[in-house]
């Protein structure tokens, strides 16, 4: 098999040993498996690879996380993969809240997200001076209204006219470039962001 030499990245460093942390790379070697998840084929996809590194298979967990039905996240604070199933008999705001957490990343296209999430509440299509979005407005008032597609109504979130309000901005492709979330929970506003390089911060507005 063809060797493949590989920086240190997160999913190595997770599962390496301490010999691995005194070097800046690793040698490892392609590994082109094939996935079968209860009894299920699972085609892996070009995004992914394999490797074999010292007789293990070190395989993308965001794939294997998916195909069991699971959803994850990685919190940059933290450092911490997160995997969850994902939430039931919860109310519709902490659902949504989980899906775009755990089942959004950077890429999808507009049918994965509309799958999730629904038609948003309001769009912006791409022209030469304002990127794509789109936002969605989760259990607002009978009465709200907003119009503003380039900030999040923090107002109507201290006020409990709005729950949580979702932005996604799309990329000249049509795929998901970054996410802005804004919700409120146990009388705070948590901000949420996945950001184009796939980072995440998770913060509590004052």
């Amino acid at each position: 098999m063809k060797k493949f030499v590989l920086g240190l990245i997160c999913g190595v460093c997770l599962t390496a040993t301490t010999a691995v942390y005194a070097a800046d790379t690793i040698q490892a070697y392609l590994f082109p498996a094939k996935f079968e998840v209860n009894g299920q084929n699972k085609e892996i996809g070009s995004e992914y690879t394999v490797l074999n590194y010292n007789g293990h298979a070190y395989v993308p967990v965001r794939f294997v996380a998916e195909s069991l039905g699971l959803g994850i996240r990685y919190a940059d604070k933290d450092k911490v993969i997160s995997i969850m199933n994902e939430q039931t008999n919860v109310d519709e705001v902490t659902k949504l809240i989980w899906l775009v957490q755990y089942r959004i990343s950077n890429g999808v296209d507009r049918n994965y997200v509309k799958g999730l999430l629904g038609e948003p509440s309001v769009e912006r299509t791409n022209d030469d001076s304002q990127q794509a979005v789109w936002r969605y407005d989760i259990s607002p008032i009978q009465s709200y209204k907003y119009d503003d597609l380039n900030k999040i109504d923090v107002k109507g979130l201290e006020q409990g006219d709005i729950k949580a309000q979702i932005f996604i901005y799309w990329s000249n492709e049509d795929k998901v470039e970054r996410i802005a979330m804004w919700y409120t929970k146990d009388k705070w506003i948590h901000v949420n962001n996945l950001y184009e390089d796939g980072s995440t911060t998770d913060a509590i507005y004052e």
